[in-house]
């Protein structure tokens, strides 16, 4: 990916800005975790279920943990060239360079579970569904898999920029109890919000619902982020030179 003073300035300023509003919240980079939903005193409880082992403010967890949505931002700075047929749901040509997160190989691992919800408990499956988003200006997020092992083309999920390109209008279905993972898709840096919705029937509280919001940042690689640093030093001496460049004495 081609770097230039530019971009790396506008990322200095991403980086930055993000940082801050993520400094309320832990901050999970790495290992295994779910968005995870459980069924507790009559309601749907989604929520952050982080894995032993996974990374949050920098250090591996002793145990699994559980968090509330507000509590915890997964942090991604993988990049990947969008497979083929993802254009569609991300909003840029195929073979673009996107963050990208979900997997083993592009960390954090994040995926989406319901293995705290007993299939004997549930009529048929449960349905998530994208319910809204926020995103930096123009930039869009996709949710997707690979449609056949070993390649690379894309069906999508989720998408915030076209729902016509998903499997069923921004909606997937799946058993109580199941686990599962997707590829996410980033266009640019920047702070991304997603709000998921699940919708199951209870054997004996009928159909019920909840809403939640999740938070994601995505941030630059660490060798971009050394050189964001670098230009942000190199901007900052020239700025320095010119306060101290002496006045030229008036005759």
């Amino acid at each position: 990916m081609k770097i230039h003073a530019s971009t790396l300035i506008t990322s200095a300023s991403i980086l930055l800005i993000s940082a801050g509003a993520a400094s309320a919240q832990l901050v999970y980079t790495a290992g295994h975790a779910d968005i995870g939903i459980a069924y507790e005193d009559g309601e749907l409880e989604p929520h952050w279920h982080v894995g032993s082992g996974a990374m949050v403010d920098g250090s591996p967890l002793a145990t699994e943990e559980e968090y509330a949505p507000s509590e915890l931002i997964a942090q991604v700075s993988s990049v990947r060239t969008s497979p083929s047929g993802l254009s569609s749901g991300i909003g840029v040509a195929d073979g673009t360079e996107i963050y990208t997160a979900g997997t083993a190989g592009y960390q954090p691992n994040l995926g989406f579970g319901a293995e705290e919800l007993s299939p004997s408990d549930w009529i048929g499956s449960i349905t998530l569904t994208l319910t809204g988003w926020s995103t930096p200006s123009g930039e869009n997020i996709s949710l997707y898999t690979m449609n056949l092992a070993n390649t690379s083309v894309a069906d999508i999920a989720f998408s915030s920029f076209n729902s016509g390109s998903t499997f069923d209008n921004n909606s997937v279905t799946f058993l109580p109890g199941d686990h599962f993972h997707l590829n996410w898709g980033f266009t640019d840096l920047g702070n991304f919000d997603v709000t998921f919705k699940w919708t199951g029937e209870h054997v004996t509280d009928g159909i019920v619902s909840a809403e939640q919001t999740f938070s994601l940042q995505v941030v630059p690689e660490p060798a971009q982020t050394t050189a964001i640093a670098m230009v942000v030093a190199a901007v900052g001496a020239v700025a320095c030179r010119r306060r101290r460049s002496p006045q030229k004495a008036s005759v």
